[in-house]
């Protein structure tokens, strides 16, 4: 992702190049060294950075962190927690996460998971070493290098015990892939880490967890008492596996023993036998919650979930207590805090009204509705609008706290199905697999898709002499096939009869990475110029040729080509010419604020009921519609929702779609979304159950 305007341009002597992600912590930059070396640099969010305790930890964390070897993680290689914005830098790995992996190739075999094990055990040995304890091993956090698997953001967590977000009775952790201690008291010890590895390992090989369920409650209701899902495991992995999934701590293999059974030096016994000085940390004062063992011991009543939400497993006679599920959350529970007001949104001449019903936009604010803290979750594109909608909502409804992790595992579609966010965000719809799938989590009903956002994919040039271009289809298929080399072909002239357009070679920038720009770009090749583009859409670059470059420097590639032609989120392009497209229509389109709405107004509903699943029409001719375009969607359950995260969300989707958010994503090069279908969103929102 490019570097938005608010970002540095240098932290600590390393030069930024672009994010990485977002997360609890901070922001990760790929950045690079006097030298040229490539880093990953993490800053830590302003609000940690104010508190003192935060950073004495911080300080602490780093100082221990440097003593892990970095065979078997990225280690970290620099830091200042003195700094305004505290950070710290550590090697840059090139290669995709284990949840990325899974996604876009299917689970792993029973050889990749042998060596996925060794790697994670021999990762966690060096970690555990020096006396740290990684807390949130996840398949976003674990990358797979072509030397063995990598373990990312180890011992910096802990930090957070200090900080003012992480309240009494919470911790740090992701809840699909938290131990059972880290639910009931908070502690962890090297065996959480263990625990974690067996969650892993079940995901790597089935492309979900073992205690998936349908929120945090239900999760760590799994976690706690019931026998974990292996369906689909391979047989040869489940006597590892089981022993890692031990409830109580002492009963899993060691790291060296978990090394063993890996590379198959021993094989797992039927039953580890108990450990009992292994050490365990507390992170949290130590509640009085017994350890599970036998017949489990009444704790302190749960507010019951929804009778649609409830487990359908096994039943046994507890539920969860309510402070159990408060270290759960990890600060994702909603905690509502009463109403409040945000300011004035212009949406009121679309009709626009909020969520209490009062009018947007002519004067009157719209209820901010019952505030409270909704996670959210999600990555791709549509991640900087996401974030920019988060912050200014929260500063118009002060008691709101929506807190967004792109780091977490998986897409924004397996992040939502794994139940943890109550809203995640998407810039591709859904398959019909994935519709089908959600049924899983959203009991009772199926996932809906709301468009917020249109999100233009623009045509981007450097040719000298040339201020203005118009390209169509068939011309962009057959530059981009290798067929057209020379800036004056007759084709490109046709199109351009005003223009002197020089003899000079086109230079055809392409990403070399999967990117879902470049699927909305060969979905617009493939529709519009189907004679000249025999290709089928992907998300990687179906031909060779090209110059590859990481999708997130091809805009920095074009402005120092001569020549060069990309294609770019609109957003990336301010500083670069972008050509205007021939499509049928009486006059050619430019990419501003309001030709990608009209191409979306010109979009086919597809979906049914709350469902607003688009088909865009990259063919459409209606007058000034920019047809490249990317819709992003959020992802919520038709019914079956918590009934308060609901209430929360309520007014921001409001929000998103009225005339400040939609204000607020035309300022980062977002187009905005045609008033008719803001209102369709608005009732959708409020037709949830």
């Amino acid at each position: 992702m490019a570097l938005r305007e608010t970002d540095p341009r240098v932290i600590g002597g390393y030069r930024l190049e672009d994010r990485l992600g977002t997360g609890g912590m901070g922001v990760v930059y790929r950045a690079r060294s006097a030298s040229g070396r490539q880093v990953a640099v993490k800053v830590i969010r302003p609000e940690l950075a104010e508190n003192a305790a935060f950073r004495a930890r911080f300080r602490q964390e780093v100082a221990a962190a440097r003593r892990v070897s970095g065979a078997f993680t990225a280690s970290v290689v620099d830091a200042d927690a003195d700094a305004e914005a505290p950070w710290l830098a550590t090697v840059f790995i090139a290669a995709p996460t284990l949840s990325d992996r899974v996604e876009e190739q299917g689970p792993l075999s029973v050889a990749q998971l042998r060596w996925l094990a060794a790697g994670l055990a021999e990762a966690l040995r060096d970690i555990h070493r020096v006396g740290l304890v990684h807390r949130d091993l996840k398949p976003g956090n674990v990358l797979l290098a072509d030397d063995g698997p990598r373990v990312i953001d180890f011992g910096i967590a802990r930090a957070l015990d200090a900080a003012p977000l992480t309240t009494t009775g919470s911790i740090v952790g992701t809840p699909p892939f938290m131990a059972p201690e880290q639910f009931r008291r908070g502690a962890v010890g090297p065996a959480t880490d263990v625990f974690a590895v067996g969650s892993v390992l079940v995901y790597a090989a089935t492309g979900r967890g073992p205690f998936d369920g349908e929120g945090v409650h239900a999760m760590g209701f799994r976690v706690v008492f019931e026998d974990p899902d292996l369906r689909g495991l391979p047989v040869e992995l489940r006597p590892l596996v089981t022993a890692c999934l031990a409830k109580e701590p002492a009963r899993r293999p060691t790291v060296e023993r978990l090394l063993a059974w890996a590379t198959g030096e021993a094989e797992p016994p039927a039953e580890v036998p108990a450990e009992p000085d292994r050490p365990v940390v507390a992170t949290v004062p130590d509640t009085p919650y017994p350890e599970v063992a036998g017949p489990p011991v009444p704790l302190p009543p749960l507010p019951p979930l929804p009778a649609s939400r409830r487990p359908a497993r096994r039943r046994t006679a507890l539920v969860l207590g309510a402070a159990v599920v408060a270290a759960a959350a990890v600060a994702l529970t909603v905690v509502l805090n009463g109403p409040g007001r945000p300011g004035e949104d212009a949406g009121a001449a679309n009709g626009d009204t909020g969520a209490a019903g009062s009018p947007v936009g002519s004067g009157q604010p719209a209820a901010c509705g019952p505030l409270g803290r909704v996670q959210i979750g999600g990555d791709g594109l549509q991640e900087d609008v996401m974030d920019r909608w988060i912050v200014d909502y929260m500063k118009i409804c002060p008691g709101a706290e929506l807190a967004h992790d792109s780091l977490s595992a998986g897409t924004g579609f397996q992040q939502f199905l794994s139940g943890w966010p109550d809203l995640a965000f998407t810039d591709v719809p859904l398959t019909p697999r994935q519709a089908g799938d959600s049924a899983r989590r959203c009991v009772g009903g199926r996932a809906v898709q709301l468009p917020l956002s249109v999100l233009p994919i623009a045509v981007v040039y450097r040719l000298a002499g040339v201020d203005a271009l118009v390209l169509d289809a068939a011309t962009l298929a057959q530059i981009f096939d290798g067929r057209i080399t020379l800036w004056n072909d007759a084709k490109i002239a046709r199109l351009n009869p005003q223009t002197v357009l020089p003899a000079a070679r086109i230079t055809v920038l392409r990403p070399s990475n999967d990117s879902s720009t470049t699927l909305t770009f060969t979905q617009y090749l493939a529709t519009a110029a189907p004679d000249d583009w025999a290709h089928p859409p992907a998300r990687s670059w179906p031909i060779r040729g090209g110059q590859p470059a990481p999708a997130g420097d091809l805009a920095r590639e074009v402005t120092g080509t001569d020549g060069a032609i990309s294609f770019v989120p609109a957003g990336d392009a301010r500083q670069l010419r972008t050509a205007r497209l021939a499509t049928g229509a009486p006059a050619p389109v430019a990419v501003d604020a309001d030709s990608p709405g009209r191409a979306a107004g010109a979009a086919r509903i597809v979906g049914s009921g709350a469902d607003l699943a688009l088909d865009v029409d990259f063919t459409t001719r209606v007058e000034g519609a920019y047809p490249i375009i990317q819709i992003g969607y959020a992802l919520v359950c038709d019914r079956g929702n918590v009934a308060d995260a609901l209430r929360a969300l309520r007014p921001f989707v409001v929000y998103a779609v009225g005339g400040d958010g939609q204000r607020s994503a035309a300022a980062l090069g977002y187009g905005t979304l045609p008033p008719a279908l803001a209102q369709k969103v608005r009732a959708a929102v409020q037709a949830l159950a």
